[in-house]
């Protein structure tokens, strides 16, 4: 052993190799000093970003809904009974898998008649609506909502690290609070097993440093390539076949082309949320003169919301070729039984909420009338310069919440040369941005359908597109985008 470590360059390499080990040491006694309030900091910093990103996406108005319609303890017994529950809890569970939080996600209340702070909304299998909210922090998130002051509220006392931000409904009045917990002993044993990470690493390192350091760094290497190339084949293939669900879309949606048949100027403005999309236009030729046209939203969006895209559209398509091209009315209560049929909804609660919001219209173009029949989906009616909106039936079609005979309204337009109409899901007017990240909402929409009518119908798709981008800024796009219009 002398003899190995007689020349200096061995000498050398001894005292660095023992120099590297206490200094590895003293840096881990060091850094671990620090370790709990430093995973403190970053886990009060992960919680405020989890409240403070989707407090701003959540609808406040939805939570007063549910409220409202769920007055009492127990009536709420699944995530899936209610469609708005179903979307506001879906929201908060995949914030909290996306954060790894070990601790459900939270949307509380303040009942003034009860005096009493209520759990609305968990990201937990189990609704809690209306639940006494007795856990930590409690009297300061009372005290937050009571106040309305609407600044986010950071605690950390109980044994618990929480972070409260406010939800605001669409008049940007407070109505309930967003909160995200952690358990202080997590934290504690995170930071003693980093320590013990840490030093079983540095012990392995140091022990292997001198013989196994090449070999094993080559070895590292080739399973890192072997990872990354397995990683890569498997990322293609997803890619692939995203890609061609796609293809598989768009030859069931009808080509922006098909309405070139019957109109000279149209505009079809589709803006996927991802590859694919829940929302689609429809069109069907009746006669020479007569058409059906379509805008639709389906639950989803991506792959789950293209699959019921798929499905509706090809329930449209052998509903014309059945012979149901008059009353659009009773074609979207046809549409809702084959639907409801389709997915066994009938009687279920799991998957009961799937569905689609649509806009349908008959246009008879010697007639100059158009029929309309809407389920949650309105439309909007430019005429000399004036925007009037029909309302659609506030009802889906499918879902087994309204029962499978369901009826809805037609409303009857005389239309005149020069007219246009719009058909549209609500992605556009959901769209988050702006300074002040809020929805864009109809009003915005409407002024500039009104201030573009004049303008050939391309440009008019331009005006919306670049309006839709300079909202959006760089907040990411929340929902699928289908706008069609067209001058009737």
């Amino acid at each position: 052993m002398k003899k190995y470590f007689a020349s200096t360059s061995r000498k050398v390499l001894l005292l660095l190799y023992g120099a590297s080990l206490l200094i590895g040491v003293a840096i881990i006694i060091r850094s671990h000093r620090g370790e709990k309030e430093a995973l403190k900091e970053q886990t009060m910093a992960r919680l405020a970003g989890v409240t403070g990103t989707l407090s701003t996406q959540l609808d406040g108005g939805r939570i007063t809904r549910l409220l409202k319609t769920y007055d009492s303890r127990g009536m709420l017994v699944k995530n899936t009974q209610d469609a708005w529950y179903y979307v506001q809890h879906g929201a908060l569970e995949k914030s909290a898998h996306a954060a790894g939080l070990t601790t459900p996600l939270l949307i509380v209340a303040y009942d003034a008649g009860k005096q009493e702070l209520q759990t609305v909304i968990t990201s937990a299998e189990r609704p809690e609506l209306r639940n006494a909210y007795t856990g930590p922090g409690a009297r300061e998130i009372r005290n937050y909502l009571q106040r309305a002051e609407g600044q986010p509220m950071r605690i950390s006392s109980a044994g618990e690290l929480l972070a409260v931000d406010a939800v605001r409904d669409a008049q940007g009045q407070i109505v309930a609070a967003l909160v995200a917990r952690s358990p202080l002993a997590l934290l504690r044993t995170d930071s003693n097993a980093e320590l013990v990470r840490e030093i079983g690493f540095t012990a392995l390192l140091f022990a292997l440093v001198g013989l196994l350091l090449f070999r094993r760094v080559g070895r590292l290497v080739r399973h890192e390539e072997e990872e990354r190339n397995d990683l890569q084949v498997r990322h293609d293939g997803i890619t692939d076949s995203i890609a061609y669900a796609g293809k598989i879309q768009s030859a069931l949606i009808p080509s922006p082309e098909r309405f070139r048949e019957q109109f000279d100027d149209f505009f079809v403005l589709n803006r996927p949320r991802d590859v694919v999309s829940g929302d689609f236009h429809w069109y069907h030729r009746i006669s020479a003169h007569e058409c059906l046209v379509a805008a639709a939203d389906c639950t989803g969006h991506g792959l789950p919301g293209a699959m019921m895209a798929a499905i509706a559209c090809s329930l449209l398509n052998d509903l014309v070729r059945d012979g149901s091209d008059g009353d659009p009315a009773e074609l979207l209560a046809e549409l809702n039984r084959r639907l409801i049929n389709t997915l066994n909804q009938e009687g279920r609660r799991s998957g009961a909420g799937d569905g689609l919001d649509i806009a349908l219209c008959r246009i008879d173009r010697n007639a100059q009338e158009i029929l309309f029949a809407g389920a949650f989906r309105p439309l909007y009616w430019m005429h000399e310069g004036q925007l009037t909106v029909i309302n659609g039936d506030r009802k889906p079609v499918g879902g087994s919440q309204h029962g499978a005979d369901r009826k809805f309204s037609v409303h009857r337009i005389a239309y005149h040369a020069g007219d246009s109409i719009y058909l549209f899901s609500d992605g556009y007017v959901d769209q988050f941005g702006g300074p002040e990240r809020k929805k864009f909402m109809t009003t915005r929409f409407s002024e500039i359908l009104l201030a573009n009518h004049g303008m050939p119908m391309a440009m008019q798709a331009e005006a919306l597109d670049r309006a839709f981008n300079e909202w959006k800024g760089t907040q990411p796009q929340v929902d699928d985008v289908c706008v069609l219009g067209i001058a009737v």
